[in-house]
């Protein structure tokens, strides 16, 4: 039997990035290692880096579909700027037209969107036919709760336009209307958005399904579990983008109420838009400027190095699908300290670390510091968290996620 032909929809796609692109990599590679001829449809932002990573793997049925639009490839395609989601627009638009030319002469068999990984901003693959249409893993459906108005400053007010661009695109969007009636299975990573994929389409439950859109990265698949020393102090480690969603200056807020007899060292690892606020955060909530590490935007094989001497990892994104550092630092055996909300409400067992369900501002922010404190007094329930997050890791890898959605939705 020839193997099925994969049109993979895959615009952030990269072998030297992590997250999104990491994730579109990562899917890629990984069905097309299992044998399905693959065509994936990615930007042309890392094109020299996909063709000489992809040399080396020896995969002749993996074939680089790269949308070219010279113009906005040269000012629109900034994946830190939001001139990003018009050339995602536009991007989708070529990608159709090509996609349809070409289904005419290989006939695919499997049409299936994976990244940018937003519900509802929808997928070109709807206008294929005779061909099944997977969309997703997808979140999109997470909101920000109006208790941590503070914490995004000036960006609340970016919070509230894209919750009216996200009710606009779900009630009228053309392209949200006909991914969902036209695919075949809606994959989604959090409750929210199930919620958001149901809201008026309750007859099309038995194809929407949960599935992580995150995996541990094929270079951490391997990790043997190295037990943590217990050193007097406690490393608590923050690894992402330094965004307004991201949370960090609630966690530093909440790290300034713990007693001062506490010994514990914070290390932040990335760069971001909001990376020249955090002196000024560290400064406004009184922590001692000499118990935190700041890096800045470090390589992501350097981000390894403290993966593996951190303590606890700590993530309390204020809206997010999931977040790839949580299974990240779990292939490393971190216990985990996040919110109860979004993907990470079900990525992250409870074994695994302690999970603050927000209700209000002062409850979330004690939640936290109890949670640190928690971590910091009791080694043994802090060692069987790290023993659980590793085998939880185990459980996740790229093959694992792969298989289960080939074996259930292809």
């Amino acid at each position: 039997m020839n193997p099925k032909k994969v049109l993979l929809s895959a615009y952030a796609c990269s072998p030297i990035r992590g997250s999104e692109p990491g994730n579109g990599w990562s899917w890629a590679t990984g069905l097309a290692a299992k044998g399905f001829e693959v065509w994936c449809f990615t930007n042309t932002e890392d094109e020299k880096e996909i063709m000489e990573a992809s040399a080396q793997l020896n995969l002749p049925n993996l074939h680089f579909v790269f949308v070219r639009m010279p113009f906005l490839d040269k000012h629109f395609l900034d994946t830190g700027s939001k001139k990003i989601y018009l050339h995602y627009a536009m991007w989708q638009r070529n990608a159709a037209r090509i996609a349809k030319k070409m289904h005419e002469e290989i006939h695919f068999d499997i049409a299936h969107h994976v990244t940018f990984g937003s519900l509802q901003q929808g997928n070109f693959l709807w206008k294929l036919k005779d061909v099944k249409i997977i969309f997703g893993p997808v979140g999109g459906g997470q909101k920000a709760l109006p208790i941590f108005k503070e914490y995004f400053g000036e960006a609340w007010r970016t919070e509230h336009i894209r919750q009216l661009i996200s009710s606009w695109s779900t009630s009228i969007g053309r392209n949200f209307r006909n991914s969902i009636l036209k695919s075949d299975y809606i994959l989604v990573s959090n409750p929210e958005t199930f919620r958001m994929a149901m809201n008026g389409h309750q007859s099309l439950a038995d194809k929407i399904k949960f599935v992580s859109d995150s995996a541990v990265p094929v270079s951490m698949e391997n990790i043997p579990f190295n037990p943590h020393s217990h050193s007097k102090t406690i490393k608590l480690l923050w690894v992402g983008r330094m965004l307004p969603r991201k949370g960090l200056n609630l966690v530093i807020e909440s790290l300034s109420r713990l007693p001062n007899d506490t010994d514990f060292e914070f290390i932040i690892v990335g760069g971001g838009e909001w990376f020249h606020k955090v002196e000024g955060w560290i400064k406004q909530y009184g922590i001692d400027r000499s118990r935190v590490r700041i890096t800045g935007q470090i390589p992501y094989e350097e981000v390894i190095n403290y993966y593996k001497t951190a303590d606890v990892f700590i993530f309390c994104s204020l809206r997010d699908s999931f977040g790839s550092q949580l299974l990240e630092a779990m292939a490393y055996g971190l216990p985990i300290i996040t919110l109860n909300i979004s993907g990470q409400a079900i990525g992250v067992p409870d074994n695994c670390g302690i999970k603050v369900t927000p209700e209000t501002k002062e409850q979330t922010l004690n939640g936290i510091r109890d949670a640190v404190l928690k971590m910091y007094h009791d080694l043994d329930f802090r060692e069987s968290c790290s023993k659980n997050s590793f085998l939880h890791s185990q459980k996740n890898t790229w093959n694992h996620r792969i298989d289960h959605v080939v074996s259930n939705f292809y």
